[in-house]
């Protein structure tokens, strides 16, 4: 159970009944245990940068694939390629 001290000057302005209610709404209102810590924190900070590195070597594999796909379906694609190469003059 938490103490709570209410300065003078709020019992004067809302009266002692006021305060007291007050008081109460807040010892029934605990903080929720829902709160995240440093630690959360720092682990959702570890996940998501191991995440975002699998993400960019991912999209590369499938860059890759994809122009490899497309070389090998289209024989318009492998001449300009022979061509930028050097290889089909």
């Amino acid at each position: 159970m938490s103490v709570i001290t209410v300065p003078r000057i709020l019992r004067d302005k809302f009266g002692d009944e006021a305060m007291e209610a007050f008081v109460d709404v807040i010892n029934k209102n605990e903080p929720s245990k829902d709160y995240s810590t440093k630690a959360d924190i720092a682990n959702l900070r570890t996940e998501l940068k191991t995440d975002i590195i699998d993400i960019g070597w991912k999209q590369k594999l499938y860059f890759l694939i994809l122009l490899f796909v497309m070389l090998l379906t289209n024989p318009k694609a492998i001449d300009l390629l022979g061509k930028l190469l050097g290889i089909v003059k």
